[in-house]
């Protein structure tokens, strides 16, 4: 048997999941029509349909990783050692943790995502999003989205690789890898540039995980990029 077919699993499970993301895309659980914005009733039908599936995967990390169970699996640690990542100019000063980097990093990503997606998908376009029910709906969808996408792409794999006892770097690496290869094909960012932006995010969001033991900054960062796209894929679609 293999040694850490626990791992391995969990990456099968995650290259798996990752196809019904996809799929989900055109082919939903759910057939809800509400709003007046068909791009809203898509991506309800697409969010409830994606947060069955990471609460599926949820439970399965649960059962394989039988040593850390959910360790990651929580909002109450958001602070930590920075190890330094020089290669990208991550260098913490002395008294800089995770509370600093999280939010000073969080929000480079978050800004660089804005102007990638504006280009992509607004330019040249006028504001049309209204507050209501648009603004909340947006909110709710980046919510749910990062959420699952948090689960099945960075904790799956700090969680597992934890519990195997492997090197943190390859929960990283993973990461990376995974997020960046599912961008360059899906929804904004897409093509290169949303690929190697989407790669660095999920490198940096996994090595939130793994240096805090939590899932905090990974959520928090990743929402506020969804609720950039969102308003931007609103805006394009008034």
């Amino acid at each position: 048997m293999i040694k850490h077919w626990r791992a391995v699993a969990v990456v099968i499970i995650s290259l798996i999941s990752t196809w019904l993301l996809l799929f989900f895309l055109k082919n939903p659980l759910f057939n809800i029509d509400i709003f007046q914005k068909d791009i809203i009733d898509f991506y309800l039908n697409y969010e409830l349909s994606t947060i069955i599936l990471s609460l599926i995967f949820l439970f399965i990390i649960y059962i394989l990783a039988d040593k850390v169970r959910l360790k990651f699996f929580n909002i109450n640690k958001l602070d930590g050692e920075v190890l330094p990542e020089p290669w990208v100019g991550i260098v913490p000063k002395k008294k800089e943790s995770w509370k600093n980097i999280g939010l000073s990093v969080g929000s480079i990503i978050t800004i660089s995502t804005a102007v990638v997606v504006y280009f992509q998908t607004a330019h040249g376009r006028g504001i049309t999003i209204s507050m209501f029910p648009e603004v909340p709906m947006l909110l709710i969808l980046a919510l749910m989205n990062s959420f699952t996408e948090e689960v099945i792409f960075r904790l799956s794999y700090s969680t597992i690789i934890a519990n195997e006892g492997l090197n943190p770097r390859i929960a990283e690496v993973l990461a990376a890898v995974v997020f960046g290869g599912v961008h360059y094909v899906g929804i904004a960012p897409n093509g290169i540039a949303g690929a190697i932006m989407a790669g660095y995010i999920g490198w940096f969001l996994a090595k939130s995980i793994n240096e805090t033991n939590g899932f905090f900054w990974a959520w928090v960062v990743h929402f506020a990029q969804d609720v950039v796209i969102l308003f931007f894929l609103f805006m394009r679609n008034g």
